[in-house]
């Protein structure tokens, strides 16, 4: 890197040649291309660099979901501040290599409650509860002492509170769905709570934002465009609510076995013989030599099975 001094290329920006003219803190200077090569870059850093721009798309999709919500005041390293929060979210991932490592609710939690995008606001309210109820929706409470972390202007009488839950799929950099919610409160006011009642869906995590803003009490707009006057930040990052598995509507019914075995007394085995349309014989000249060869029984017991008049048929399996 060398300061540039010639006259002739004073004022320059970007690069001509090989050469790249820049400017830093009101000088201008000059330096030589890089040279990239296809092994310029190790497989690591190609994984963490591929990594990196996957936390920073995922970070403007957030910022992006806010879009015709509210726009919150930022300051110069808002941009910087969320994208690095976001990349150390996704290096907590453990499960995976790096290359694939994905987000988790939890570590988004980590490194995302309290984010501030406005540092200069003197707004840091402490101690706010943002609890995921049964029913999936979502509640932020403040605490009882919360209005005395803040400095209203001068001429401020009410406190506006705006709340939103962004079902967030960083995955495919999205936001699936949002709920808002907001209030206006007179200063002195002590606790509050503002509901949320968000939709189930198949989201990454619910990102929960609160911003607050000072109001006159006769115009009912911003009270000052200074940088202390308006906040924006993260209360929590909770669990999606997945929707309800649909069930079958008309399950298959069990199959029966195919043979049933019956346990029958006598009484009702004697009532199927005789109305059987099966005529047992009655004398042993009825009985023809392949029936008693079928039911196996020898000559002397023919007169015993006559005498009970049995269906052989019953008995089989």
């Amino acid at each position: 890197m060398a300061q540039n001094f010639n006259i002739l290329t004073q004022g320059l920006s970007g690069h001509v040649g090989d050469l790249i003219y820049y400017e830093r803190n009101g000088k201008q200077f000059c330096r030589k291309m890089p040279q990239y090569g296809p092994d310029s870059m190790s497989t690591a850093s190609k994984q963490s660099s591929r990594e990196f721009a996957k936390a920073s798309k995922a970070a403007k999709s957030i910022r992006s979901a806010l879009n015709g919500i509210w726009q919150p005041a930022q300051d110069a390293t808002t941009v910087y501040r969320l994208n690095k929060a976001v990349y150390a979210a996704l290096r907590e991932d453990t499960q995976h290599v790096r290359g694939k490592r994905v987000f988790s609710p939890a570590a988004l939690h980590q490194h995302l409650k309290d984010f501030r995008y406005n540092q200069k606001a003197v707004m840091t309210v402490g101690g706010i509860d943002t609890i995921r109820q049964e029913n999936g929706s979502v509640m932020v409470k403040l605490p009882t002492n919360w209005q005395h972390w803040l400095k209203p202007p001068k001429g401020a009488r009410y406190i506006q509170l705006q709340a939103v839950a962004l079902d967030m799929d960083l995955e495919q950099h999205t936001c699936l769905g949002s709920t808002t919610a907001a209030s206006c409160v007179p200063l002195g006011e002590k606790q509050h709570t503002l509901l949320l009642p968000v939709t189930p869906m198949r989201a990454t995590a619910t990102i929960v934002l609160l911003q607050i803003r000072f109001l006159h009490t006769d115009i009912g707009i911003q009270s000052s465009g200074t940088a202390s006057s308006e906040q924006a930040f993260v209360t929590a990052v909770l669990e999606p609510v997945l929707p309800l598995v649909e069930q079958a509507k008309d399950p298959q019914p069990a199959k029966a076995p195919r043979i049933v075995r019956k346990s029958r007394s006598a009484a009702d085995m004697l009532a199927v013989s005789q109305q059987s349309k099966v005529r047992i014989p009655v004398c042993r000249e009825e009985i023809s030599e392949p029936l008693i060869q079928r039911i196996n029984i020898s000559a002397e017991s023919l007169s015993l099975a006559v005498f009970h008049q049995y269906d052989y048929d019953q008995f089989l399996v």
